[in-house]
């Protein structure tokens, strides 16, 4: 059984320091059984809190919540802003639905964040969902950490390298619907860069990429539990990836592994 403690010694460990931005993707629930969890809510308060132990004050943790509200597979394409759940984030779900967070206006790719920058990271959003006032643009500028519990080094951020990259596989897709926001609705047109679905070459894989940044020492990998947290700086990643990228174009999809 792993107690508080060891998760806050494991994020340290990590490289998640004292008022620093985090991303994180997480399975929590893959560590095993914690000490004084008896459900899901115990998990999540305990992990929120261990990360805002280790982030102090100024720190800033960031949350996938995406619920690609604007999808072609969505009838009725509609984002509530304070009412469309997710299932990439336990803990953003949590952070929603207790009114704890800033969420960021982003149809397909909304963040909900928490601590000393929430607001300024989640507001004003980009309408181009991988674009220059992005989320994944501000966690470049803020060199932060992309911490994942119980994940490889993939991660939605590096979609936004790949966009900056110009890769062949993905292109930018207009799209419209309606955001809700505290009740009151209005129209949006967004950018989305997405790859072609019917292109199984074009899946997302992470695999090469993980193993190149732990032979290389771009990601730490620390131990906690039955899983593991695995974490790299923001731009460190950008320009490992931005590299591999020049000499195989094809390296975060199916295609490489072909």
């Amino acid at each position: 059984m792993i107690t508080r403690g060891d998760i806050v010694a494991a994020l340290a460990a990590a490289g998640v320091e004292p008022g620093m931005t985090v991303f994180s993707h997480a399975n929590i629930a893959f560590f095993g059984r914690v000490e004084g969890v008896t459900g899901m809510d115990d998990l999540i308060r305990i992990m929120l809190g261990c990360f805002a132990e280790v982030l102090g004050p100024d720190g800033t943790l960031v949350l996938p919540v995406f619920t690609y509200s604007f999808g072609a597979d969505k009838t009725e394409k509609v984002f509530d802003l304070q009412g469309s759940l997710s299932a990439t984030s336990g803990m953003g779900n949590w952070l929603i639905t207790t009114g704890s967070g800033a969420r960021s206006a982003d149809p397909m790719l909304s963040v909900v964040a928490t601590g000393g920058k929430a607001e300024a990271l989640s507001a004003d959003i980009d309408p181009v969902c991988f674009g220059p006032g992005s989320i994944w643009a501000r966690l470049h500028a803020e060199d932060a950490l992309i911490c994942n519990l119980n994940l490889d080094s993939g991660s939605t951020y590096l979609h936004w390298v790949e966009r900056e990259n110009a890769v062949p596989y993905r292109s930018d897709i207009p799209m419209s619907g309606t955001i809700i926001d505290r009740g009151q609705p209005r129209a949006a047109e967004i950018v989305y860069s997405g790859r072609a679905l019917d292109d199984p070459q074009a899946v997302p894989r992470f695999e090469a990429y993980h193993a190149a940044c732990i032979a290389q020492g771009i990601s730490a990998q620390v131990p906690l539990g039955r899983g593991q947290i695995v974490a790299q700086r923001a731009r460190t990643a950008k320009d490992f990836l931005e590299r591999h990228l020049a000499e195989h174009p094809y390296l975060l999809t199916a295609r490489n592994d072909a």
